[in-house]
């Protein structure tokens, strides 16, 4: 359980296309609803969202700069928003010390709904 009193489930995200470099799975703690937005990605959107979660991995902070596409959101929480795709938006959670966490995988039509519910 996290500090949001939310559970968390061991997932592992696969892209269905593996390279020499790499098996291309990116093993996480994610909710439930993150491993459930996956699924219902196209198989483009999920290798750039893979891509994506990998580039964190691999590179931490220096991957939520601005000049990396990512932006942070307003509010106490160090919460950025990654483009991986261009209808997807990756919310991660990155505090001082690794792992970042993944906190939910949306649609940018989603997130319009949301503001103009507030």
């Amino acid at each position: 359980m996290t500090a949001l009193g939310e559970e968390r489930t061991t997932m592992e995200l696969r892209d269905r296309a593996p390279t020499e470099t790499s098996d291309r799975q990116l093993p996480r703690e994610v909710p439930p609803r993150v491993a459930i937005a996956f699924d219902q990605l196209t198989d483009p959107e999920q290798a750039a969202v893979l891509a994506a979660l990998q580039a964190l991995e691999r590179d931490g902070a220096q991957a939520l700069s601005p000049a990396a596409g990512a932006l942070r959101l307003e509010g106490p929480e160090p919460l950025y928003v990654l483009r991986p795709a261009p209808d997807v938006r990756v919310i991660v959670r990155a505090g001082a010390e690794p792992p970042i966490e993944v906190m939910d995988i949306v649609r940018p039509a989603a997130l319009r709904n949301f503001a103009h519910a507030t």
